[in-house]
């Protein structure tokens, strides 16, 4: 089974790297994005002439939103896209048949994308050490285990949402429009556009208990902050929602199997 499944995995990196423009989207579309911001916050705080901005430090700040964006691309699977054209152009049929199954072929898909997607995020962290070397100072040896800790489920809580949303391609012709929706409401209550605390009092509150929260905010926030975050309820939190959206796969596969056997593809 491990064998078939890295052959999976191994047709799916020769399909990706057949396909140069897929080089060129992952530089221009995840690397170039990750200087707006941080480019952005620095004009802040020189416009502001203030050393920390609502309990923020230039230098943290920086940090905050290098690790952020470090997460969205090692997380940009788009298995949702990938999951309705196989619904809508009847290519799902090949892999129904397949040695494996379908949940394990979207795993071979996804790890397969992971693999890609090192290329552009090493290099966007070797850009951040060239040009922000002192935003990394403050890290310790705690900081790298306890990312050791928490990425990987940051990794699946946003593969299973990308999986997610695929699963309604059985019901809806495009699932792309639900997704993005879906991850703007999201990525905002996870802290990708503002760290949580700079967030109301109220929304704050409902932002701790979101998905995204324990892949966004609560990661970086261990990293950044070992010394002040507590890691077992981070870690039970991207647990549970890793089981809760895991459960919601598996009912909508199997839903999405009867209609699509009903419809013939």
């Amino acid at each position: 089974m491990i064998r078939v499944l890295a052959s999976t995995i191994s047709v799916q990196l020769q399909q990706k790297l057949l396909h140069r423009e897929f080089w060129l989207q992952l530089f221009l579309e995840r690397i170039l994005p990750l200087l707006i911001p941080l480019l952005a916050w620095i004009s802040i705080f020189e416009y502001a002439e203030a050393d920390t901005l609502a309990g923020w430090a230039e230098k943290e700040m920086v940090a905050y939103y290098i690790l952020v964006f470090l997460i969205g691309i090692f997380t940009d699977i788009q298995f949702h896209y990938e999951m309705s054209m196989m619904v809508h152009m009847g290519t799902l049929n090949q892999w129904l048949i397949r040695p494996i199954t379908f949940l394990e072929t979207a795993l071979s898909y996804i790890l397969a994308r992971i693999v890609l997607l090192l290329i552009p995020g090493l290099t966007a962290l070797l850009l951040c050490f060239w040009l922000f070397p002192s935003a990394f100072a403050g890290l310790s040896l705690a900081s790298f285990w306890n990312a050791l800790l928490v990425l990987p489920f940051a990794l699946i809580l946003f593969s299973l949402l990308s999986t997610l949303v695929g699963t309604f391609a059985f019901w809806l012709i495009k699932t792309d429009s639900i997704f993005a929706l879906l991850m703007l409401v999201l990525e905002f209550f996870g802290g990708r556009l503002l760290p949580l605390d700079l967030l109301p009092s109220w929304l704050e509150r409902i932002s701790r208990v979101l998905p995204l929260r324990f892949g966004i905010a609560g990661p970086v926030e261990a990293i950044l902050h070992p010394e002040t975050t507590t890691l077992p309820p981070l870690l039970l939190g991207q647990i549970l929602w890793c089981f809760a959206l895991f459960a919601l796969i598996i009912l909508l596969w199997r839903a999405g199997m009867r209609r699509y056997d009903a419809v013939g593809g």
